[in-house]
């Protein structure tokens, strides 16, 4: 039997969801500063700050909460204080929050494969992964999360596919990956020889399904 190792946003919860509510309340509650500008307009100034200074997080230079401030502030072209930007971002994250839930077949596939000892890998924020994985119901499902804060790298780097792999108990090769990021999630598991499933958008449930047959196969096997 396979061991799983397995990604957390868009993989198990509907980030792409979660992240587009909360913009519609981050932009509702802040339209009079935003003025008339479309949606799509100000979601793509949204993108290209949150790529700017999330690079700069995964690199080391700033911390999640100092990236999360200076987005806010680029978002705006604004000066504002720390206490500023941190309020402004309020609607956001209380809707994001408000709106994790497992993507479609994933309570199915946890069921079924109960037996099946899973880790967690996640480039993200440990605290607010861990909430992340509390607050949908996952940690019972799960021996552990793996974030970089846990083992000194990202994804795609190796070190985190070996690191979960240690706390199961097997060399990489022996795990099963479930991922929705082929340059993450993919490719790099594939490079040490795990088996692997993509999540697409719209595929969850096929996919699971699919992983359920891969593990069935690895206990036959």
């Amino acid at each position: 039997m396979r061991p799983i190792l397995i990604d957390l946003d868009d993989t198990l919860v509907d980030d792409q969801l979660s992240t587009q509510i909360a913009f519609g309340a981050f932009v509702a509650a802040h339209r009079d500063r935003l003025g008339d500008h479309p949606a799509s307009n100000l979601m793509d100034r949204w993108r290209a700050t949150f790529r700017q200074f999330w690079s700069q997080y995964e690199q080391g230079t700033l911390s999640f909460l100092e990236q999360r401030r200076l987005r806010i502030r680029a978002f705006f072209a604004e000066d504002l204080t720390d206490a500023e930007a941190d309020s402004a971002f309020v609607p956001y994250l209380r809707a994001y929050e408000a709106a994790w839930k497992v993507l479609p077949g994933v309570s199915d596939f946890l069921s079924r494969s109960k037996h099946v000892p899973k880790v967690i890998l996640t480039n993200g924020d440990r605290e607010q992964q861990l909430q992340k994985v509390l607050a949908t119901g996952l940690l019972p499902h799960v021996i552990s999360v793996v974030t970089p804060e846990d083992c000194g790298s990202w994804k795609p780097k190796p070190d985190m596919f070996i690191a979960g792999a240690r706390i199961l108990g097997v060399p990489p090769q022996d795990c099963i990956m479930i991922g929705d990021d082929f340059v993450r999630d993919i490719e790099p598991a594939t490079a040490l020889g795990m088996l692997c499933f993509q999540v697409e958008r719209g595929s969850s449930n096929q996919v699971f399904k699919n992983a359920l047959l891969g593990i069935d196969a690895s206990i036959t096997a």
